[in-house]
Order: C-alpha cells, then sequence, then structure tokens
C-alpha cells in the first residue's frame, strides 16, 4: 500500500546521497586546486626571497668594491700630493745658489684630538746644492693672544724641546705642542740659533683660525 511513497523516499535518498557525492567530489576538486595554488605560491614566494638574497650580496659586494676603491683613490691622492711637496723641495734644494738663506719650505699644523694641542710638521731648508752645513739648535715660539693681551709662548710653555740642527740642504722639525686655555694662537715662528753666534727668526701665520 505504501510502496510509491517508499519508492519516492528511496529515489529521493539516493538523489540527495548524489548530490552530496557531487559536491564532496567538487569540494574535493576545489581543495586540491588550492593546495596547488598555495603550494606554487609558496614555490614563487621563495624564489623571490632566494632571489631578493642573492641581489642584497651583489649589492653588498659592489658597495665594498665601491668603497675599497674610493679608499685606494683617496690613498693614492695623498701619496701624489706628497711627491709634489717632495719634488717641489728637491727642486729647491737643487736651485741656484744665488737664492735666498735658510726658509721654511713646507709646513703643516693639525689640531689633535685633545683641546688646545697640535702636531707640526716643519722643513726647514737651505736652497742651492752646494750651501755649507748648518749646526746649531732651533726652537719653536708662538705669538697668540689671551683676553685681549699679546704673549709670546717660548718652547717651554708650549712643552717642545729644542731641536738640534745638523744639515746641508734640509732637515724635517715635526712633533707636538700644547696651546694654554683661552690662548688664541697667531704666529708660529721657529728660533734659529746657529753655530758662530748667528740668529734669525723665520715665522708663519698660524692655520687654525679658532685653534681647533
Amino acid at each position: 500500500m505504501n510502496k510509491p511513497l517508499d519508492l519516492r523516499l528511496l529515489i529521493a535518498s539516493l538523489a540527495l546521497n548524489l548530490l552530496l557525492a557531487g559536491v564532496a567530489v567538487y569540494v574535493g576538486l576545489r581543495y586540491q586546486e588550492q593546495s596547488r595554488q598555495a603550494a606554487h605560491s609558496l614555490q614563487q614566494a621563495e624564489r623571490h626571497r632566494q632571489e631578493m638574497l642573492g641581489l642584497r650580496v651583489d649589492l653588498q659586494a659592489l658597495l665594498s668594491a665601491e668603497s675599497s676603491q674610493l679608499a685606494q683613490l683617496e690613498q693614492q691622492s695623498r701619496q701624489l700630493a706628497e711627491q709634489a711637496q717632495q719634488l717641489a723641495l728637491y727642486r729647491q734644494v737643487l736651485a741656484p745658489d744665488e737664492g735666498p738663506g735658510l726658509l721654511l719650505a713646507q709646513e703643516d699644523i693639525a689640531a689633535q684630538g685633545e683641546p688646545g694641542l697640535f702636531s707640526y710638521r716643519l722643513v726647514l731648508l737651505q736652497p742651492g746644492s752646494t750651501g755649507s752645513r748648518v749646526t746649531g739648535q732651533a726652537r719653536l715660539q708662538v705669538r697668540a693672544v689671551q683676553d685681549g693681551r699679546a704673549l709670546l709662548l717660548d718652547d717651554d710653555a708650549l712643552g717642545v724641546a729644542p731641536v738640534t740642527l745638523d744639515f746641508r740642504h734640509f732637515q724635517v722639525l715635526s712633533g707636538q705642542l700644547r696651546l694654554p686655555s683661552e690662548v688664541r694662537a697667531q704666529t708660529l715662528e721657529v728660533r734659529l740659533e746657529l753655530e758662530g753666534n748667528s740668529r734669525r727668526t723665520l715665522s708663519l701665520n698660524w692655520p687654525i683660525p679658532d685653534n681647533t
């Protein structure tokens, strides 16, 4: 008596099962597709990361090479400047004998890390290739101003020892000196006390206006 109803329920159940099976297949296929896309995206992201790392390494290598080249160029520039100074010095040494007497051929005064502390490098030159030998002593002194008052600072005040002179063409005077606080240097002088009771003073303007 209920066979038509049972048949309809059976057909509906089969249809529902088919629908559920179709949905399950569709969901499974979508999941597999999304999994493949996710895996592909991860592979691409990893490849891009590796490429970025490679580019970063290349960039660091280029920057390092550029820095090294700049350092080499600066060193070569300093060497060329020193060679030019030496060439100019040798030309003065080999100048005709009728040139001037002793002179300061090169001067270099540089501030150091401590306040009031300076390094100096002076080249005392006797031009001419056949000059007589120069012997004696050289003393440094600085003419300065403190609170509007003129000062003459001798080698004791500067912490510099006298230098023994013994040369025919040139001699380098180098070392460090210290200026008292609140003192503004104006002139650096080299006082020469030569054999035969000859005295003279060579001077140059202090190259650092604010003493720093």
